[in-house]
Order: C-alpha cells, then structure tokens, then sequence
C-alpha cells in the first residue's frame, strides 16, 4: 500500500535455550511453537482481508513496532490500530497474501520470520503491489504475537537485469564425466527477457533424451522459473532457489504417455567454465525412481579460425 505496508516481521532479538527438555520434548514444543505462529499469521490475513483494524492489531504486542518501506516506524498498538484503520479507509477491499520463506524458533520464546507479501487492490483497481518482509515473534503468557515488522522494498529490476544472475549459462558446452556424453547449448531468447537452452543427454548407455528449456523472471512469485519440453512429448516447469553457487530447480511435469513426473536438480556453478548437474528425488507415475544422476559439463571452447 501507498502509505503503509506493513507485512511482518524483521531482524533478531536473542536466542533462549530451553533448558530442562528432552530432545522429544524440544521437538513436540518447537513443532506446537510453529503451529501457534502460523495461526496468527492467520489470524493476521483474515484481519486485513476483512478490513479488522482491530484484530490486525492483537496480533501484535502492546508496544510493537511496524517500520514501513520508507523507514517510517509506528510503535505501540494502539498507533498500530490506527495506521491499519486509515490505510483501510484509503483502499477499502484491498486484501493480502502472505508466502513464508523461512521461520525459525529461536527459542521458547522468540522466533523470526521472512517473506514476501501481495497486496491485491479491490475489483482490479490497481496493479499488486508486493513486498518482502523481516520480522519478530515473541511469546508471553502462552500467546505468541507480533513484536517488530518491518517491510523492505522490492527493486524494480527489469526481467533482463535479473537473468543477469543466469547469464553465465550463455555458451556452448561439453560433458566432462566418463558415464556420460551431454551437449547443452544456451542462448538471449529475442527481446532478451530469456534464457533458451537446447540439450542432449545419454547417461551410462542409456537412450539419449533430447529438448529444449526456458528460463525467465516470475514477479508474482519471484524467483526464477524454468519450462522444459522434451523431444519426446514431455513437459514440465519449475522454479529455481539459490544458496551461493549452487541453483536447486524443483520440476513438475508429465511423461509422454501421461504418467506424472517430478525431480530436483542441483546446478553448481565450479568456476567460470565448469559446472556440476545433478538429478536427485525423481518419480514417475507417483512411484520414486531410486538412485540419481552426477555429471560435470564445461564450456565448450571456440573453433580454431573463428
């Protein structure tokens, strides 16, 4: 929202241990812990979504502290109630979705929260606006609640700035392993908003499998998205998660004779040249398939006289 979006959650406080449990008993508390904080979240939504200035603010503690994109801090309940009741006022019908990233309980009584948020306009008046957010729960008497929120701003980076990230896939390359012979080939789709990969593979004897892959910008969930057809008649899509040089990509798709299928690849960047690939937690008709595939690709070198 224009004025205020708070969308929980924020930076770190301390962490508790909980002495005097067993590890059983630490786990049951921690697994009831989360419980407790996702039905506030739900709590939380249900509020906004039915314009409950009210409600919004018990789910926050008597001196909470929402910072908006700006930096603007409201601070106390009561403040907190009148913030959401004026930006209720403004954009009456505006309804929020919460997607939670991460949640950690720290200890028995703090936890930290991130994600992102949506904020959908009422009848299609305006374009979503999203955000991400950072934030901290604390527990007192039995209750837990919100007690500092803070939203960050989402940058309006183009779909081609993001791809930057991927932009090292760009080139010809080669198989580097002894079981295996892959060729992949990737390359700007027009307009430059994509990446277009072509791919041949042949693991350990096996057929080869060929098709084509793309990859771009999603903004609603914001992350990168991946679309696969194979030569074959098979499909699917999926979304890439990032941890330093290594991309996990989490496929759903259908075989060709219509059988459902699923895998989790690991792309890990070794250098400017070298990349390993790996399939891992593959199914097919909703049975897994044991075992996986590793192989190591680099860039195929330009032709002499070229």
């Amino acid at each position: 929202m224009k004025n205020f979006l708070p969308i929980l959650v924020v930076a770190l406080l301390a962490t508790v241990g909980a002495q005097g449990l067993t590890r059983a008993d630490e786990g049951t508390a921690l697994k009831d812990d989360e419980r407790a904080i996702r039905t506030l979240l739900d709590a939380f939504t249900k509020a906004f979504n039915a314009g409950d200035a009210d409600a919004v603010a018990a789910t926050y503690t008597e001196n909470g502290i929402v910072v908006d994109e700006q930096g603007g801090r409201t601070e106390g309940r009561a403040a907190i109630r009148d913030q959401y009741a004026r930006t209720f006022a403004d954009e009456p019908g505006s309804t929020i979705a919460i997607e939670v990233e991460s949640l950690r309980v720290l200890g028995p009584e703090t936890a930290v929260e991130d994600g992102r948020t949506t904020i959908t306009p009422a009848n299609g008046a305006g374009s979503p606006e999203l955000s991400r957010f950072v934030a901290i729960y604390v527990k007192r008497d039995g209750q837990w609640r919100q007690a500092v929120v803070r939203d960050e701003p989402v940058d309006e980076l183009s779909p081609h700035d993001r791809l930057k990230d991927l932009e090292w896939l760009v080139g010809d390359w080669v198989d580097e392993s002894e079981d295996a012979v892959v060729a992949t080939s990737c390359v700007w789709a027009k307009g430059g908003n994509f990446l277009d990969r072509e791919f041949t593979v042949k693991i350990r004897g096996r057929s080869a499998v060929s098709g084509a892959q793309r990859i771009g910008w999603d903004p609603l969930k914001r992350q990168f998205k991946t679309w696969f057809f194979n030569s074959d008649g098979g499909h699917g899509e999926g979304y890439f998660t990032r941890t330093g040089d290594q991309w996990v990509v989490k496929v759903d798709g259908v075989h060709a004779d219509g059988r459902p299928a699923s895998l989790t690849s690991t792309i890990t960047r070794l250098g400017k040249d070298r990349l390993r690939w790996q399939s891992t937690q593959r199914t097919l008709g909703g049975f897994a398939i044991p075992g996986g595939d590793e192989f190591v690709v680099v860039r195929k070198p330009p032709e002499v006289g070229k």
